[in-house]
């Protein structure tokens, strides 16, 4: 059989184009990625114009062609959805209210200037322990302590934290 040409693709598209459509649309759901599917599996038949021996009906290559572009756009979306999923994990949800986001914003700085107030070694275990939540006993393994050491120094981190929080509340009510 001879190679198409370009006006074979033109009548192509006359002729088979509806019978691509419905099946994109029925394989992907309904929108506006229809027909560019429609449109990206006739430039694609275009492309590969010379690769179409003839072998099998031009509407049969034309369903490969577009079948295949389905499962790509299938994967791209797969991809997407998953990206978007973890990354909406990741970060918190956006405030509705713009002076809610204020009184998180003052009450993180209020968190971390308190934690300030901690020498090292306690706002090492109480970040450990209240913030990234470990266990005693892998908090000692991590730091090289006793157990006990471990909790002896949450005991104090946590009476320097509130005293530093209830000063900072204070201040603030006074302001």
């Amino acid at each position: 059989m001879a190679k198409l040409t370009r006006e074979d693709i033109g009548q192509a598209f006359r002729d088979h184009g509806p019978f691509i459509g419905r099946v994109i649309l029925r394989l992907m759901g309904d929108g506006p990625h229809v027909d560019d599917l429609v449109q990206e599996t006739f430039v694609v038949a275009y492309q590969k114009r010379d690769n179409f021996e003839g072998r099998s009906s031009l509407r049969t290559w034309l369903y490969g062609i577009a079948s295949n572009l389905c499962l790509r756009k299938r994967r791209t979306l797969k991809r997407f959805s998953n990206f978007k999923a973890r990354l909406e994990q990741e970060l918190p949800p956006p405030s509705i209210q713009p002076d809610a986001s204020l009184e998180q914003k003052t009450a993180i700085a209020s968190v971390h200037q308190a934690l300030t107030k901690l020498n090292f070694k306690q706002r090492e275990v109480f970040i450990l322990f209240e913030l990234e939540e470990l266990e005693g006993k892998e908090i000692a393994a991590m730091l090289g302590i006793a157990e006990g050491t471990v909790w002896t120094r949450l005991h104090k981190a946590r009476k320097v934290f509130e005293a530093a929080m209830k000063r900072q509340v204070q201040r603030e009510g006074a302001a």
